[in-house]
């Protein structure tokens, strides 16, 4: 998501908590290609830590004109066995962080009176029900609603906010809880294939851009058409 939006001509801030060395990496690869790019490196559970995220975007870079609230985690869990910690540890920074970022940003937004853009990582899980995933999901769809919500007291700011609904995704975790992850899923999703992080991050593209501006409240499934059928790997 940074990479594409620096190839743009954007200037990016990567937000990271205990990656430094991923992070790095990034900023590296993007100012190799002529971009500009500040690591920063927070929980971004807090309010404070959101808060501080958008200051620094300030402070190196003059101005907010897209956040993109991409932090989250997974827990997977029985609902009659989730925990206390475990259900604060999922919505304190997939719903409670998302929130205060997105309040913080368009706090500055509001202030440049030149509008922008909010976008949200949702999940397939928040449309379409999944065993053992009840805290997160529920995060998911909140996202959703989210950004519908926001998109009301935003708009006339001309402040777009969306979602993306992000389904089959080949990435590291991914690959480590299933070498074999791209096979099992691609056979159940209509395109045939599984996504990779360059399909997320072409639809979030398209919500920054100023071609998107009368697209807002809206959740954009990003998943090959598998909500349409819902199926797993057997």
């Amino acid at each position: 998501m940074a990479a594409a939006l620096a190839r743009t001509g954007a200037a990016v801030v990567v937000a990271h908590h205990g990656e430094g060395e991923l992070a790095a990496t990034v900023v590296e690869r993007i100012r190799s290609d002529g971009g500009v790019a500040h690591p920063f490196e927070a929980s971004l559970a807090t309010v404070e830590a959101n808060r501080a995220l958008v200051d620094f975007a300030v402070a190196e870079l003059g101005r907010v004109d897209v956040f993109v609230a991409n932090a989250g985690l997974t827990r997977w869990s029985p609902f009659l066995e989730t925990d206390e910690a475990t259900w604060d540890e999922v919505v304190d920074l997939n719903l409670k962080g998302t929130y205060f970022g997105a309040q913080a940003a368009a706090r500055r937004m509001v202030e440049q009176e030149t509008g922008g853009r909010i976008v949200f990582s949702s999940s397939v899980t928040g449309l379409v029900a999944a065993g053992n995933l009840s805290a997160y999901s529920v995060t998911k769809a909140g996202l959703a609603h989210m950004a519908r919500v926001l998109a009301v007291e935003l708009g006339p700011h001309g402040i777009t906010v969306n979602a993306l609904a992000i389904g089959a995704t080949l990435n590291e975790r991914n690959l480590r809880d299933d070498p074999d992850y791209a096979e099992h899923w691609a056979g159940v999703i209509p395109t045939g294939r599984v996504g990779e992080p360059r399909d997320v991050a072409a639809a979030l593209l398209y919500l920054a851009s100023p071609e998107a501006a009368m697209v807002t409240g809206h959740t954009l499934v990003v998943d090959g058409g598998w909500t349409a059928v819902g199926a797993v790997p057997g």
